[in-house]
């Protein structure tokens, strides 16, 4: 069974690919596939038998992941309902003929009876039996619920895998910038993407919080989607900075223990107009740095007056949240923001407000 998963904030993806809370189309989803055995037997290389083991417990199958290529995230693994457990009684072998213990003699015609074998009584008395298999016809009905919630949610994941792709048309970037149409997945800010990102990257050179600093190279992807309601289009196009510090510093991506850390700004292939602001930073010192630079510049950019400012209220917000260890949710003059912390990392995303782009008829 595979389940399509959205590899920037690893919740699941409907059937057009569409995340909820990122609020797009996700191209390409990470594909987790989960290996369970529902009313049939494993396979043999998966069981473990109870009688090889030293502590009397079966091993349990390991669930294998399998992804799509995909250009960041990451994904935690679903719970998925564990294989039934097979019993194999261990072998015995039979003693040679001269091991075998010596018989009692007893003559022919003798009125004597050999001794009877005595065999091993039952631990568990008919009352304890009884009242077990009462306990078990009461939780029949609750296994019943379960197992139909589990089988609904089985239907939904086969539902929704596999995508058909066939809505997709890649465009080249030359042509996108040609047209000079922005895309329409995406809400827009007033401001130039490219000039927001040389900004900051000048800040960021200037306060490398002791980051190996490895400019990214830029990064486009263009397709139109098409749906029942019309076309969706999205044009990206990312620029950013890797921060490596002291521990990935010494590994290579592949390693175990590596982390990915950016600052990244993504803005529209045709218009230059920016889309959002991403980071994944450690150093919450340094996450929050960059954020409360990345507000003031585009604040400076968009000509917001000092006195109409919402930075000041942005950074009481998160501050506020991360002292709490609560994720921060909030929407302020043209910024929307959601901040959490995710495995000792600061996630930050900073999107156009979209109440604000509603209320002046914007798309």
């Amino acid at each position: 069974m595979k389940r399509k998963i959205c590899p920037v904030c690893d919740l699941p993806v409907n059937e057009a690919n569409f995340c909820a809370r990122c609020k797009k189309i996700i191209r390409r989803p990470v594909i987790w596939e989960m290996n369970y055995y529902l009313n049939e037997k494993p396979p043999a290389k998966e069981i473990a038998p109870i009688g090889s083991q030293s502590n009397g417990t079966a091993e349990q199958p390991k669930l294998t992941i399998s992804s799509q290529p995909v250009r960041t995230g990451s994904a935690q693994p679903a719970k998925t309902l564990q294989p039934a457990r097979t019993m194999t009684p261990p072998r015995t072998a039979t003693p040679p003929m001269d091991a075998q213990p010596p018989r009692d003699y007893i003559p022919s015609g003798s009125s004597v009876s050999p001794k009877k074998k005595v065999g091993r009584r039952f631990p568990v008395s008919i009352a304890g039996i009884i009242t077990f298999l009462f306990i078990i016809a009461g939780s029949l009905p609750d296994i019943a619920k379960k197992a139909d919630r589990f089988l609904d949610k089985a239907k939904d994941y086969e539902v929704s895998y596999p995508f058909d792709d066939s809505g997709f048309k890649d465009l080249k970037e030359e042509d996108v910038k040609a047209a000079g149409i922005p895309c329409n997945g995406y809400n827009h800010f007033p401001v130039s993407g490219k000039e927001i990102m040389d900004s900051m990257g000048q800040y960021i050179e200037a306060n490398s919080y002791g980051f190996l600093l490895k400019p990214q190279a830029v990064y486009s992807d263009n397709y139109e989607m098409k749906t029942d309601s019309g076309s969706i289009s999205y044009y990206d196009t990312v620029e950013g900075y890797y921060l490596e510090d002291e521990v990935t510093s010494q590994l290579t991506s592949k390693d175990e223990g590596y982390v990915y850390q950016y600052v990244e700004i993504n803005y529209d292939t045709a218009t230059g107009e920016m889309h959002d602001y991403i980071s994944s930073i450690k150093d919450k010192e340094a996450s929050l740095a960059y954020l409360e630079q990345f507000l003031k510049t585009t604040e400076t950019s968009a000509q917001i007056p000092l006195e109409e400012s919402s930075v000041p209220v942005i950074m009481e917000q998160v501050r506020g949240g991360l002292e709490r260890g609560e994720e921060t949710i909030f929407t302020d003059g043209i910024f929307s923001l959601y901040v959490y912390e995710e495995d000792d990392t600061l996630q930050v995303t900073v999107s156009y407000n979209t109440l604000l782009s509603t209320e002046h008829g914007e798309t």
